[in-house]
Parts: structure tokens; C-alpha cells; sequence
């Protein structure tokens, strides 16, 4: 948030628009500048003639986080863009494709177009192709356009439009899949919606013939700012919809439990396998084998101690027999004719010996 929000702090002042400055096109301009998103390698390996490589993975840090404004201003100048130019978003996938040029046009690039074709298709075709041509490592250009950041909102704007009490608060358009929304997927720290948001996939939108849209101005958001600037992308230069966009979406807004939102879940803690795919009637079953199984270990211990206490038993005696055995041999021989003197408390007492 804190990188997004350094976006938005460059208050420049916004240029005049139009409807053709960022749409979707079926063929490339003359004199546009084209901008490869696929991977560097397939891109630098064959593209259309004078592309420059810009692979989405450039402008992404750890867990998809965009860069700050200073560095996505250097990185863009390393492509030899200053904003001026008439440019052609090209790629092999849409979503990566559009989150570039969504990216292109919030950072203030004239005019952005975006092939609606997949660019392998046109290199079959036969389209004029050569190498992709790399970033520099050091500036070739300097990016000085005036950003749009009056397409970006914070989460605390948000939060505070969504909390005030004038009607009608803003119309929020969800572009993540049916089931985010309704909280059975969860990618995020809870499942479920933006207050009042409503679905409208980007899945769905993409190959939607005629869609209904809304009028208006409605505040769109994904899961993050990669699907998020992608989703923008397709609203406005796909279908024409003045959107603008939450930019860090579903995950920043789950991550605050005390924002409000709609069809809220949780996702389920780590279980085993076995345990998670038991159902209740399986478990009901194993009950009496369980129960069973429990008796019989019972049992057989209880036989096991019974017969080894039998088996102790009879040596007790044996004991007793073996010292009295011992004792009668090693006793000496009594004289005959002598009698055994009385021994004990009563001898004692009566002071009987012999005479």
C-alpha cells in the first residue's frame, strides 16, 4: 500500500483523454512503438519487427508487489520510453498483456493500444518479425509524462467513501470468479466480497459477446494489483467503462478484519487427506469395528495377565520347600538323651532350668 500510495502522491496534472487513447485494436498502428510482454526469451528469439521486450515479470517484486513510482519511472526509461509515444501492447497471454498496459497508461503513456490478437498468430501470418530488442541496464530516454493517478484509489479512500453517509456510494465491480466471490475459493487471508460489490468476472467479461455494463463510474478491483490493472485494462479499453480501480483489491482489504465485507469465510486449516475427504457417514460406520477391535485388546490382555499370574502361583510353595531342605542340612546333629531347653517368654518367666 505504502508503494501505491507513493503512486498516487505524484500530483501531476491530467492530460486531456480520449477514447482512443487506450482501447483494444485488431491490427498494429504505423509508427506505434511495440511493446513485447511475453518472457524475455521468447521475445528476444522472434517478435514483431522493432519490438522492445517488456515482460510483465519486470515490473513485479516478491508475491506480485508493484515497484515504487521511481523505479517504475527508471525501468520504462530503460525501454527508451518518455511517455510521448504512440505504443502497441502486444502478447500471448491476456492477462499479462493487459496488466502491462494498464500499468502503461496509469504511469501517463500518451496513447496505448492493445492487440487484441495473440502476436503468434500474427507471426504466422506472416507479419514483419525480427529479435525482440532488451532493456537497457541504464536509462535510454527519461519518463516525464504526467501520471493519471486519478484512475488509482487507496484502500483508506475507499474505506472512507464507502463510510460516508451521502448517497449513492460507488458502484464496485468485482473481477475475480464467481467463486471469490461468494467466499468458496479463498486466496486470501478470508473469502467472500467488498460491501454491495457486484460480480462481474474478467473470465466471463473476456469472452462475452454484448456484455451488459454499468454506467458510470464504477470503482473495479481484483485480487491484487497485477489482476487488478488487468481487469482495469479490459473495462476501459475493452468495453469502454470510465472505471477506476482499487488497485491492490481483495487481498489488502481481506487482510483488515475490521473493513467490512460481504459472504465472508475462512479457509479450512490444514488437515491430512484421509481426515478431510471422510465424510460424516463414513465415520459413523467405523464406530462399531472400532469399539469392537477396543474390546478384543481388552480381552486379550486380560487373558495374558490371568495366565501369568497362574504360572507364578505355584512357586511360592516351591520356595519354602527348597529353604526347609536347606536348613535341615546344614543343622548340627542334637546329643542323644539331652533334652532341648524351653525357649521363649514362658521359660523365661517362670524361671525353670535344669536341675
Amino acid at each position: 500500500m505504502k508503494r501505491l500510495a507513493a503512486f498516487a502522491a505524484l500530483l501531476f496534472a491530467l492530460p486531456a483523454q480520449s477514447a482512443e487513447d487506450f482501447a483494444y485494436v485488431r491490427a498494429a498502428e504505423p509508427g506505434a512503438v511495440v511493446v513485447d510482454t511475453r518472457p524475455l526469451a521468447a521475445c528476444r528469439e522472434k517478435s514483431l519487427a522493432g519490438a522492445r521486450c517488456l515482460p510483465a515479470e519486470d515490473f513485479l517484486g516478491p508475491h506480485k508487489r508493484l515497484p515504487s513510482a521511481r523505479d517504475l519511472l527508471w525501468l520504462l526509461g530503460t525501454a527508451g520510453l518518455s511517455g510521448s509515444e504512440s505504443v502497441l501492447v502486444v502478447g500471448q497471454d491476456a492477462v499479462a498483456r493487459d496488466f502491462v498496459a494498464g500499468l502503461l497508461y496509469v504511469a501517463g503513456q500518451r496513447r496505448v493500444q492493445v492487440l487484441a490478437e495473440p502476436v503468434a498468430r500474427l507471426l504466422e501470418q506472416g507479419a514483419d518479425a525480427g529479435p525482440g530488442r532488451e532493456r537497457g541496464m541504464i536509462r535510454e530516454a527519461v519518463f516525464t509524462a504526467p501520471m493519471r493517478d486519478g484512475l488509482l484509489l487507496l484502500r483508506d479512500e475507499l474505506r472512507d467513501e464507502l463510510r460516508a453517509q451521502r448517497r449513492p456510494h460507488p458502484l464496485l465491480l468485482d473481477g475475480r470468479t464467481e467463486g471469490e466471490y461468494w467466499g468458496e475459493t479463498v486466496r486470501a487471508a478470508r473469502g467472500g466480497h467488498l460491501h454491495g460489490a457486484v460480480s462481474l468476472p474478467a473470465l466471463q467479461l473476456r469472452g462475452a459477446q454484448n456484455p451488459v455494463l454499468p454506467e458510470g463510474s464504477p470503482v473495479a478491483y481484483a485480487h491484487d494489483a497485477y489482476e487488478g490493472l488487468a481487469y482495469l485494462t479490459l473495462l476501459v479499453a475493452g468495453h469502454g467503462v470510465a472505471a477506476k480501480l482499487y488497485a491492490e483489491g481483495w487481498a489488502e482489504w481481506a487482510a483488515d478484519g475490521s473493513l467490512p465485507a460481504d459472504a465472508v469465510s475462512h479457509p479450512e486449516s490444514a488437515q491430512p487427506a484421509a481426515e478431510k475427504s471422510q465424510s460424516p457417514q463414513d465415520g459413523d460406520a467405523r464406530s462399531p469395528a472400532l469399539l469392537a477391535l477396543a474390546l478384543v485388546l481388552v480381552a486379550t490382555a486380560f487373558a495374558a495377565g490371568w495366565y501369568l499370574r497362574s504360572r507364578r502361583a505355584p512357586l511360592a510353595p516351591l520356595a519354602g520347600a527348597k529353604a526347609g531342605l536347606r536348613e535341615a542340612r546344614f543343622a548340627p546333629p542334637e546329643p542323644a538323651g539331652c533334652a532341648k531347653p524351653a525357649v521363649g517368654r514362658g521359660a523365661g518367666a517362670g524361671g525353670e532350668g535344669l536341675s
